[in-house]
């Protein structure tokens, strides 16, 4: 029971995002060496959570779109493969399935239950109680979203990766594919959506460059990226594309006296 309060513990850090703000505690690569240190080999931790942070990497919430929960699937599959001595692909294995059920009722949770504390917010707001919104904002991360996540993963650690394997295989196989489907599409419907509300003239070429980099060119996503980053550098501080050509008024134009002639 001590190992299943402290997965409990990791996971509402994990879950804490929503009133610290997006500073990263979310990732696998920060929760596996926790859950490393929780099951009695570090080791083992970091490198899973390595290994699941490059296979959800792509799992970032852009605009409305909403990727697969990196909270539960990071910290069961590393837990599971650490009790079980398998290695990060078992944890990979088992960690985007989780991660993709888990989606649908934070999903739930986003629809149906935070709502219920948005309406009453609104009520406060018309008779100008300020406090009251205040609660309802603490209310509602706390028990329509904060609580129920971080008790559903300490529940499905204490029963196990055999009772967890077994509610995955009785999801019928067009809903695994699809959720499969859909974990793929929704980063980038999520970047498409971004790109509606950002894209100009002034980017779109730059869009452009980099799709052909990456589809046509082969390069990797990483090296497009610190080419990015170089040519914002380059325009931010070399003053690349804002250099203008000087207009000299004929009475300001001063020679310089050339000791050759």
């Amino acid at each position: 029971m001590i190992k299943v309060l402290l997965i409990f513990l990791i996971a509402c850090f994990g879950y804490s995002d929503y009133f610290t703000g997006k500073s990263l505690q979310t990732r696998p690569l920060v929760l596996g060496p926790l859950v490393g240190l929780v099951m009695g080999d570090m080791q083992a931790g970091c490198v899973i959570g390595a290994t699941m942070e490059l296979a959800l990497m792509g799992a970032v919430g852009v605009g409305a779109a909403l990727p697969p929960e990196v909270v539960s699937g990071g910290i069961l599959g590393t837990a599971f493969a650490i009790a079980g001595h398998k290695d990060a692909g078992m944890a990979v294995a088992l960690g985007l399935p989780i991660a993709m059920l888990v989606m649908l009722l934070r999903n739930f949770l986003f629809i149906v239950i935070v709502p219920l504390f948005a309406n009453r917010a609104d009520k406060y707001a018309e008779q100008g109680d300020i406090k009251g919104v205040s609660r309802m904002h603490w209310f509602g991360g706390i028990f329509g979203m904060y609580l129920p996540m971080a008790i559903l993963v300490a529940v499905a650690y204490y029963l196990g990766s055999g009772v967890m394997e077994t509610v995955l295989n009785a999801i019928p196989q067009f809903v695994q594919d699809g959720l499969t489907i859909s974990a793929g599409i929704l980063p980038a419907l999520g970047f498409a959506i971004l790109l509606r509300m950002i894209l100009n003239k002034k980017i779109a070429a730059f869009l452009a460059i980099g799709f052909v980099m990456t589809a046509y060119l082969g390069l990797p996503v990483l090296g497009v990226a610190i080419m990015a980053v170089s040519i914002v550098a380059l325009m931010a501080f070399g003053g690349f594309g804002d250099a203008k050509p000087a207009v000299v008024g004929v009475g300001e134009m001063e020679v310089e006296e050339d000791d050759d002639f």
